[in-house]
């Protein structure tokens, strides 16, 4: 009996396990996160690709700069944009994230741009 309890629970943990890993298939909008142009932004997830060029981060039709890649997290910097609010997605080849909302800040405008950092940095 001990071992098939063990069965039903190891059985429902990788069911849970197989569809909380599933792509998504419809795109969302459930944050807003608020910034300006040139500011880091750490995107935290899973599926990413370790290869920063095979990470696409797209604001509104704006590509930004992945800085960093991970398995669980992106460092991009924040493109210019010219719109108030815009949808960001994240695609690693066919998977395409749930969007989320970057809201510009409208005073502020961009500081520095980072280009070349190395991978020690971090």
């Amino acid at each position: 009996m001990k071992h098939l309890r063990m069965f039903v629970v190891s059985l429902l943990l990788m069911i849970t396990a197989m569809t909380a890993c599933t792509p998504n298939q419809e795109k969302k909008e459930t944050a807003t996160v608020a910034g300006n142009a040139g500011n880091f932004l750490i995107i935290r997830g899973h599926g990413f690709s370790q290869d920063k060029a095979a990470n696409k981060v797209i604001f509104g039709e704006v590509s930004a700069q992945v800085l960093h890649a991970d398995a669980d997290y992106l460092l991009v910097q924040v493109p210019e944009q010219k719109a108030d609010t815009v949808q960001v997605i994240v695609a690693v080849g066919d998977n395409i994230s749930n969007a989320m909302l970057f809201e510009y800040h409208p005073t502020r405008k961009l500081v520095a741009a980072v280009q070349g950092l190395g991978h020690d940095a971090y």
